[in-house]
């Protein structure tokens, strides 16, 4: 497993948020081993380890437990460069946030951003699909923040509810200052929830001419190689598992295939929609039993257990241990 790559982004306004709490910048990113220069480009990046390395000394030397979503909270479209002003250019909100979607791979690897429709209710998350991460609640909190501010200046309107997947902080004025209310804290993904009808609704600033030449020149700036079977599966999966449907035949049509292809290039790569479902699973696991104070019947229920002994059964054949001890471990 690698270390993955996140795009420096937002993260050119962490070192003026922490002198704004009166800290040297300098100093604290240093200290956590990151080059300082790093930060000053939007599009330079750096490994999931090294950003939470980075977000976790943040934390440590301001004492603040919303800190990710305080550099968060300073984005818009302008801050995904490219992408973002592709963003600006779509006919409608869907076609804005597919946007942000399709193109995340291009230049980050080990999370994903993703569109979800349960009848007439949507879901915009954000996952971390790479095990031991450091600060996942302060990432997804600067995630879901990124989140907020894209939808309310696309759509010109808030989501019906903020869901975090970390436990409430001490204090939660920040949150209801910029959501307008408190969170759901302790919920089973990191998602705004607003309707689904929201996603017919145009781009005020939609420019098709504009949209045609940036999106060449998202092409050809990110011209990487992109994930193979294994990683896009991967990502899918981490969006999808806490969703109704997981069947290898539902991710195989949203890859335009047949199921037995899938499975023919999955085994290719030599691995199997078995194993990375299962992987999913237990990395989500994982995350829900040490950031939140789900019960382990909820937990198990989100994962699509409707029996959660068989859940616990499953946890102890990844870990070795129960669900309720491992919390505790």
């Amino acid at each position: 497993m690698t270390d993955g790559r996140q795009r420096v982004g937002v993260l050119v306004e962490l070192p003026q948020v922490l002198r704004e709490m009166g800290e040297d910048p300098a100093t604290v990113i240093a200290g956590a081993g990151i080059d300082p220069d790093l930060l000053r480009n939007p599009e330079n990046s750096l490994t999931f380890v090294e950003l939470g390395r980075l977000i976790q000394a943040c934390v440590a030397a301001t004492k603040c437990e919303h800190f990710g979503l305080l550099v968060g909270q300073r984005s818009g479209t302008a801050s995904l460069g490219l992408v973002g002003r592709l963003m600006q250019t779509a006919p409608t909100v869907k076609d804005a946030i597919l946007d942000l979607c399709t193109n995340q791979r291009r230049y980050v690897r080990g999370s994903v951003v993703y569109l979800l429709v349960q009848n007439d209710v949507a879901f915009l998350g954000y996952a971390i699909h790479l095990p031991g991460v450091q600060a996942i609640e302060q990432i997804t909190d600067g995630a879901i923040a990124v989140g907020f501010n894209l939808l309310r200046e696309l759509a010109g309107t808030a989501p019906d509810e903020v869901l975090c997947s970390r436990r409430a902080p001490g204090n939660t004025a920040p949150y209801r200052s910029l959501f307008g209310s408190n969170p759901r804290f302790d919920a089973e993904q990191c998602a705004l929830v607003f309707p689904a009808r929201l996603l017919s609704r145009p781009v005020r600033s939609a420019d098709p001419a504009l949209r045609r030449i940036l999106e060449k020149s998202v092409a050809d700036y990110w011209a990487i190689e992109q994930p193979n079977i294994t990683q896009t599966v991967v990502r899918m999966l981490r969006a999808r598992v806490i969703s109704p449907d997981t069947s290898l035949e539902a991710v195989a049509s949203e890859l335009s295939m047949l199921p037995r292809t899938l499975n023919r290039r999955l085994q290719a790569e030599g691995r199997s929609f078995r194993e990375l479902i299962n992987e999913a699973r237990f990395e989500v696991a994982r995350q829900l039993l040490g950031g939140t104070r789900m019960e382990i019947t909820d937990i198990a229920l989100a994962l699509g257990y409707g029996d959660p002994s068989n859940f616990t059964h499953a946890f102890q054949r990844w870990s070795g241990m129960a669900p309720s001890e491992w919390r505790t471990y």
